[in-house]
């Protein structure tokens, strides 16, 4: 019934209201598990989230899939016509985009909706610690127990992963006295390598679960976005005093620190999800000796190969260009 608000055509016409989609799907998903799994609301959100998400996005990249190679886009005036051919084998960088930039655009805009929500239930809740009381109080009794419906009662898993990542990035160091690391700085060579390590593992797991499971990685998309969204605004709430601002202020200019390379990283997230997704659909509709079975790997690979030069360029960005801000900025 929810797809029904938001069908494929209107997705396909302004991939725009696929942020709303991703607004609206984790809000219910948080609601929804609030009232039947209460104890774990964190991953089950994410779960139903997903789970909205995926038949517009499997239609697509089953679209996609189908039409690799077989189409381009004529346009006169305000009209848009759409050409079925056979492209040649040369790659291109254009060809590469037409092809992929409205499934692209509907993951990005998807994930930030669920990005925003989930980062504004965090304004919402009060803080375990009660060094923020929230907009809002709820309590609910377990186990003959009263409990606070706090930012990490409801959040638990998100806070646990990102300190998890947190203990990963400042492990052992890689460079040791008299190494040559990149630019001179070993201390940040040990975290771009870290960062690297870190978002290959996810990439990795992206692309599989989109190959064997066809389109669950929307699951690891959306976690991913319950995750950023929630330790962004959690650091608001902590640094908006030190900083003597409003946190919803402090928030947007947090978010204009980081998101280029956040937006940079996610689409090495998308580019995976979309190479695995196109595999699947061409190892199960395609002959393994057709043409067009080797024109959709060949795809694949290339956006796997796209995907791991975004990972790159996003943990050097996120390493050298952010920290360089960062070092620019008064500290509290």
């Amino acid at each position: 019934m929810i797809n029904k608000l938001f069908n494929l055509a209107k997705i396909k016409s302004s991939p725009e209201t696929a942020f709303l989609n991703g607004f609206i799907y984790a809000l219910i998903g948080i609601i929804v598990s609030f009232f039947l799994f209460p104890s774990y609301i964190g991953i089950v959100s994410v779960f139903f989230t997903s789970m909205a998400m995926m038949p517009s996005i499997s239609k697509l990249i089953g679209e996609l899939a189908l039409r690799e190679g077989r189409e381009r886009e004529i346009k006169e005036g305000n009209i848009v016509l759409t050409e079925f051919h056979l492209r040649s084998k040369k790659f291109s960088v254009k060809g590469l985009w037409a092809d992929h930039k409205h499934l692209i655009q509907v993951y990005f805009y998807s994930f930030f909706g669920a990005f925003l929500l989930f980062s504004l239930m965090i304004f919402v809740l009060p803080q375990e610690n009660g060094n923020y009381d929230g907009l809002i109080q709820i309590k609910l009794t377990k186990n003959g127990e009263e409990k606070l419906v706090s930012d990490k009662y409801v959040f638990g898993e998100q806070f646990q992963t990102f300190e998890r990542i947190l203990g990963n990035s400042t492990g052992n160091a890689i460079g040791q006295a008299g190494d040559q690391c990149l630019f001179g700085d070993c201390k940040k060579f040990d975290f771009f390598i870290s960062i690297i390590k870190n978002n290959l593992w996810v990439l990795i797991v992206t692309f599989l679960v989109a190959l064997i499971y066809g389109f669950g990685a929307m699951f690891i998309i959306t976690w991913n976005a319950s995750v950023w969204g929630i330790v962004f605004a959690h650091r608001s709430l902590q640094l908006a005093p030190l900083a003597g601002t409003n946190p919803i202020v402090f928030f947007g200019m947090l978010l204009l620190t980081v998101l280029p390379h956040t937006a940079m990283e996610a689409i090495t997230y998308f580019t995976a999800a979309i190479s695995g997704g196109i595999a699947s659909q061409g190892i199960t509709k395609e002959g393994f000796e057709s043409e067009r079975f080797e024109r959709v790997l060949t795809h694949a690979l290339i956006l796997m190969a796209v995907s791991l030069t975004f990972l790159v360029l996003s943990a050097f960005m996120e390493t050298y260009v952010i920290t360089l801000i960062e070092e620019m900025i008064p500290k509290y």
